[in-house]
């Protein structure tokens, strides 16, 4: 299965090429490539992403987009164990993941529809998603209201875990989206989204254990087994942007707002902030801030008691729900940095861009070393022709 995914990502690019290449040459098209490296401190995870992107006019009505990204992992993360154990970080990994994705649209008049597909190939992970979208414009077009659903269909190979008992497991997306984007005046715009999805089958991390203590020969020893979290999830996600131009400076401000919560007791607000200052006809600079924080899960633990661990392999996702991973507990970060874009011509620009990443818990429990800091850096080319 993972070759014929491995193999379907390959055709999904050749077959991109090809429409690319034979199309008039006077039909727009249009060549996007990133690098992007998010570097964790600590010799923790390295991640290396390459994404690409060709857009071409089929006719005046229907376009074709398909983007291809490689993602490669390397370096340890926390398996959720206390850091007070020798094993608390995870062998270090070499991984490599593999996606397409291809997306139809149509442009006819007030209403516009696309349809996407999408295919993430993982050693131990296989992706597959789809989504269609409609919108259409009212009030000559300054107003644009939009409804679209996806379905994720998701296999885990969870037999890299190394317990007995575990195979290859299944997780199912639905999602449901309504937007609207409003054009207030000349210099400004905000827009609203909301969503809603219901993740079901197997939703715990195979990499991830929880610590619990065991009396052996009347000593207490910390075993680790594995988590078990919900096996439905219900999440809500609510988002707003606003952006004005300021004429006198020639810039933009762009702020946004996004609420998420779950059944589980997960709360998340993300603020954003971003300004686009143009500095003569060929370059424009963004700096921008990111404030995030988030309530804990319900079922969120540093040492479990062992009364209520959960014997099945795998687990089922039955109650009692339990994980370690502190990427579910109450924590806030903060995230910063400056974007250039260089514009050469009329058809080719350059983006140039640093963030720094802050994370930092706030339950007073998790040890402050399961929170990594990470530099980000990324180099960006558009060519349309």
């Amino acid at each position: 299965m993972k070759a014929k995914a491995f193999r379907a990502i390959h055709l999904l690019a050749i077959i991109a090429l090809l429409v690319l290449v034979t199309r008039k040459s006077t039909a727009e098209k249009a060549l996007r490539a990133k690098y992007r490296e998010w570097v964790e401190e600590g010799e923790r995870i390295h991640v290396r992403s390459w994404y690409a992107e060709a857009e071409t006019a089929l006719t005046d009505e229907w376009n074709l987009d398909v983007v291809g990204i490689v993602d490669t992992w390397s370096g340890a993360t926390p398996m959720g164990l206390p850091p007070t154990e020798l094993d608390w970080l995870s062998d270090p990994i070499e991984e490599t993941r593999r996606a397409g994705l291809v997306t139809l649209a149509r442009e006819a008049g007030e209403y516009d529809f696309s349809f996407e597909f999408g295919l993430s190939h993982e050693p131990d992970y296989i992706s597959r998603s789809y989504a269609v979208r409609l919108s259409r414009q009212y009030a000559e077009d300054t107003l644009t209201l939009s409804a679209g659903l996806s379905y994720l269909d998701d296999t885990v190979d969870t037999k890299i875990t190394g317990y007995p008992g575990f195979d290859e497991q299944t997780k199912r997306t639905p999602d449901i989206n309504f937007g609207a984007h409003r054009i207030l005046d000349p210099k400004t715009t905000i827009a609203v989204n909301l969503s809603y999805s219901r993740p079901s089958g197997y939703l715990s991390d195979p990499y991830k254990n929880v610590a619990y203590y065991s009396t052996v020969h009347g000593a207490k020893v910390l075993w680790p087994t594995p988590e078990n979290r919900p096996g439905t999830r219900n999440v809500y996600v609510v988002f707003v942007e606003g952006t004005r131009y300021i004429e006198s400076l020639r810039s933009s401000v762009q702020g946004s707002y996004r609420f998420f919560a779950d059944d589980s007791g997960l709360r998340g607000n993300t603020l954003e902030m971003q300004w686009f200052k143009r500095i003569g006809e060929n370059l424009v600079i963004r700096p921008l801030l990111r404030y995030y924080n988030q309530s804990a899960a319900d079922y969120y633990v540093t040492i479990l008691d062992e009364s209520k661990v959960n014997d099945a392999n795998p687990p089922t996702g039955l109650a009692p729900h339990y994980s370690a991973d502190y990427r579910i507990s109450k924590m806030e970060s903060l995230a910063y940095g400056l974007k250039l874009t260089m514009f050469k011509g009329e058809n080719i620009n350059l983006d140039l861009a640093y963030e720094r990443y802050d994370m930092e818990g706030r339950d007073g429990v998790t040890s402050p070393l399961m929170y990594p800091d990470a530099d980000i850096y990324t180099v960006g080319l558009q060519w349309e022709f």
